[in-house]
């Protein structure tokens, strides 16, 4: 006999169409005009009827609906069973699973209103851009929803825009750079590069991964008939980018062909090369017939004749040169082009360094590290800086890295003898040498293992804090733990304001949990600091972006070692370098505003601030951070004591005229299980959306 089907109760069949109709209604109206982030979603139950006190339909909703790529924050998704009756239904277990990124919880049980909440984060190791689709699932029922995963850029560093010849030869350098949510570059993200267009080009290499910095180097080479415009297209963190390339016969080139040191030997064909202030730069274009002059200009530095832009230099036997010099640090672009006609144009990229040693400091991330285990082992990275007196970077000093304190556990830093950048890449900057450090098999003791630099042939070093007297920085500390910790923020996502409405209060919480993902033991006290690391120019509501004048944009605090104290040596007092490279060269960019206020930005070259105003006092005074106050009032100042989930609370509170110009960065330390655990978080203070446009302008000033 073959199977009947099942007779639904009276009234089941209606009452499940309904329920699925009035979510229908829900989702139709909930993403008008927004089909990117929808509303809850929800199924209702099939197959065998269930009983009255069983779930036939569940709905999902998630507020936000959509999450960083870098795993900063979370999204809480509220799933809810209803019976045939839509009633809410508790005590109904509900399991939970998503094709990408990470659900709390495997399963989750409804309360006594029928619903139950979980948290969704996109997880690490992937920072790519996607969509994730959270799946609920209980006896009868099943839900989908989708959450966005987003944050994550890929953008043109440098090199759009050149032009190579359709012979192969001066190929043009094309640097792509993967960002995170947070602005932070993405190492070592799989990346793929394609071209198009009518230009034809080779691109070598077309695939790899990206270094240190976020950055992916390519070359991009001519192939003879393949004159036009290429577009060669970059792909990686669930982005694209792209950079165009003019393909030109090469008997109509224009190109730098070579450039001399000090009259020393020639470079052929150059895209980047280093200098000194000491040193004298020949550069040299080949121009092809019918141009009879050449003009050279710089960014940094001067030509014969003392002027950054050098006219009319005339064409002899097909090329024409200039000399450059400099008395400044930072990297120049040097462009030549023919003032007949400027479509025909070069550009080479000219890193300029101080000669003599005065200072140096050190840095290690991060500062606390695990014991060697087997064949596991922890390590951070240690990068000095060597600037002369002026506080200029000096590029290729030898720096010696050597363990004051060392426990015996057999903990090593390669290389001993570095040399400091000369010019820009590998994830450093002009002035800076790399090493890095291994743990061994003990740890050390609660100052950390003592790390020292020193500028060989010099009496440049760095010394233990408080000893040194002379201008440079202190040793690095980092603590060897047994097991380590690690300390997370959470922020509310709405401001509260204080009585009379002039300061802002953010709510955030800080949850300290070992490498188990246990929580710190209850009463945990975890020590909190805040402190101004940047600030920007603007007004009409929007910070200004690192712009092409070398005076708008977002700069480091002048107070660099952060001792509330304007030193002199180094000078800090008028000291301008920008947030997002730490030096006084980024890449500027172009805005325009759209529809609604939003502005569409595009990178706009190599730009350098600067010398800043010397007012004799901090920009910005460590006062525009705000402060940090616990929310447990028997917390003692700049503390904060976690509960039995290792969380503990407090706010931030600052003023009205901070916001929007201020970038802060909130520290927190404690002990787990025996070993120290550090936690960085670094944010644009926000605003009200009701006050914006209508606090004032950018308080500082270049």
């Amino acid at each position: 006999m073959g199977h009947q089907a099942p007779v639904l109760p009276r009234g089941f069949v209606s009452k499940a169409i309904l329920a699925m109709v009035a979510m229908a209604s829900i989702l139709s109206l909930g993403s008008c005009g927004n089909p990117a982030s929808p509303l809850p979603a929800g199924s209702a139950a099939t197959g065998t009827p269930p009983s009255s006190g069983a779930a036939v339909l569940l709905t999902l909703s998630a507020s936000p609906t959509s999450v960083p790529s870098d795993n900063t924050a979370s999204t809480t998704v509220t799933v809810t069973a209803l019976n045939a009756s839509n009633a809410a239904l508790p005590g109904v277990p509900i399991a939970l699973g998503t094709d990408t990124g990470v659900v709390s919880s495997a399963t989750v049980t409804t309360g006594a209103n029928g619903t139950a909440t979980f948290t969704f984060s996109s997880g690490v190791g992937n920072l790519a851009n996607r969509t994730a689709t959270i799946t609920a699932t209980s006896e009868f029922a099943t839900a989908q929803i989708p959450i966005q995963i987003s944050g994550s850029t890929l953008a043109v560093f440098s090199g759009s825009g050149q032009t190579v010849p359709d012979n192969g030869t001066s190929p043009a350098s094309i640097v792509f750079i993967a960002r995170n949510a947070q602005g932070t570059g993405v190492a070592n993200a799989p990346i793929s590069v394609v071209a198009s267009g009518t230009g034809v080009v080779t691109v070598t290499p077309a695939s790899g991964v990206t270094d240190s910095a976020g950055k992916f180097t390519v070359s991009v080479a001519g192939v003879a008939g393949g004159v036009g415009v290429a577009t060669v297209t970059a792909t990686a963190v669930g982005s694209t980018a792209a950079a165009t390339v003019n393909v030109t016969l090469s008997s109509t080139t224009f190109a730098i062909s070579q450039t001399r040191l000090n009259g020393g030997a020639a470079i052929s064909a150059p895209t980047s090369v280093s200098m000194t202030l000491a040193d004298q730069l020949t550069v040299t274009v080949a121009a092809p017939a019918g141009t009879t002059a050449v003009t050279f200009a710089t960014s940094i530095g001067t030509w014969t004749g003392g002027s950054n832009v050098l006219a009319s230099v005339p064409v002899v036997g097909g090329i024409a040169s200039a000399t450059l010099r400099t008395t400044s640090a930072g990297v120049a672009t040097v462009q030549a082009l023919d003032p007949a006609n400027p479509g025909l144009s070069d550009s080479l990229t000219v890193s300029m360094t101080a000669v003599t040693p005065n200072a140096i400091t050190l840095q290690a991330t991060p500062s606390v590290v695990a014991k060697s285990v087997g064949t596991t082992s922890g390590s951070a990275t240690l990068i000095a800086t060597v600037v002369d007196a002026t506080g200029q970077p000096v590029g290729n000093a030898p720096v010696a890295f050597s363990i004051l304190n060392p426990t015996g556990g057999g903990e090593t830093i390669s290389p001993v003898i570095a040399y400091t950048a000369s010019v820009v890449g590998g994830g450093l900057t002009l002035g800076q040498a790399l090493a890095s450090f291994t743990s061994g098999s003990l740890t050390s003791g609660a100052n950390g293992v003592q790390i020292r630099a020193t500028v060989l042939g010099t009496t440049v070093k760095t010394e233990a804090a408080g000893v040194n007297v002379t201008a440079s920085g202190n040793d690095a500390s980092i603590i060897i733990g047994g097991t380590a910790g690690s300390v997370a923020f959470g922020s509310a996502t709405v401001l509260a304001v204080n009585s009379n409405a002039t300061a802002y209060i953010q709510a955030m919480s800080v949850l300290v949990a070992d490498a188990n993902g246990t929580p710190a033991p209850a009463g945990t006290v975890v020590n909190l600091s805040l402190w101004p690391i940047a600030w920007s120019t603007g007004s009409a509501c929007i910070p200004d972006p690192d712009g092409p004048d070398g005076r708008t944009g977002t700069f480091l605090n002048e107070d660099a070692n952060e001792n509330l104290t304007l030193d002199s040596a180094p000078a800090e007092d008028g000291t301008r370098k920008y947030y997002a490279t730490g030096t006084t060269t980024t890449m500027s960019e172009v805005c325009t505003a759209g529809a609604g206020g939003t502005l569409t930005c595009t990178p706009a070259g190599l730009v350098t601030s600067l010398p800043g105003t010397v007012d004799s006092r901090l920009t910005p005074a460590n006062s525009a951070a705000g402060t940090l106050t616990s929310a447990n009032p028997a917390d003692a100042p700049g503390t904060v004591t976690t509960d039995a989930s290792g969380v503990g609370l407090f706010n931030l509170t600052y003023g009205k005229n901070s916001a929007l110009w201020t970038v802060v960065r909130i520290r927190a330390s404690t002990v787990v299980a025996g070993s120290a655990a550090v936690g960085e978080l670094q944010f644009r203070l926000s605003a009200l959306q009701a006050d914006i446009c209508r606090l004032p302008d950018s308080p500082y000033t270049f």
